[in-house]
């Protein structure tokens, strides 16, 4: 791995896919939310298609700020290859970049210097635990649709065949 590369190999694909595809992705799932809360819609919607709606939404915003850190390091840190890693003071000592290592969970990009320290570098702090907490409400919304749609089933007459 250079310098210039935190990304590399099928990590460096999946950020690039990322970075095109997150934002086509956010809209779409925008787009199809948008279309759910018509008044027409509305009125047909059940306790079901509300929490797979409440789901999405929250999935939705977990997506657009895990793409939002990924363009945030692709054009902050862009070519620099690090260099904003190493200090002046760092200079003086003759310190040096060793490597940038990037990861995608979590969304990271740590800067290892040759004298053993290593820090992260760029991506907000808020970021990481925002992602996990609307992953996690999206999840548990997911849950509240599936129960909410089971009880709709089991609440329904059912129709019997008739021979």
């Amino acid at each position: 791995m250079t310098k210039s590369e935190p990304f590399s190999g099928a990590v460096g694909v999946l950020h690039t896919a990322l970075i095109w595809g997150g934002p086509v992705a956010v809209i779409c799932l925008l787009a199809f939310l948008a279309a759910s809360v018509t008044p027409q819609r509305r009125l047909q919607a059940t306790l079901t298609t509300r929490w797979r709606d409440a789901s999405l939404l929250f999935a939705t915003a977990a997506l657009a700020l895990y793409t939002f850190g990924c363009l945030d390091i692709a054009f902050r840190y862009g070519g620099e290859g690090g260099e904003s890693c190493v200090t002046g003071e760092d200079v003086v000592k003759g310190v040096r970049l060793a490597e940038v290592d990037g990861n995608l969970v979590p969304l990271r990009v740590v800067c290892h210097l040759t004298d053993g320290r290593a820090f992260d570098l760029i991506v907000p702090s808020f970021l990481n635990p925002a992602v996990a907490v609307l992953l996690l409400l999206a999840l548990g919304a997911g849950i509240a649709s599936i129960l909410a749609h089971r009880a709709q089933r089991r609440s329904s007459p059912r129709k019997e065949l008739v021979t």
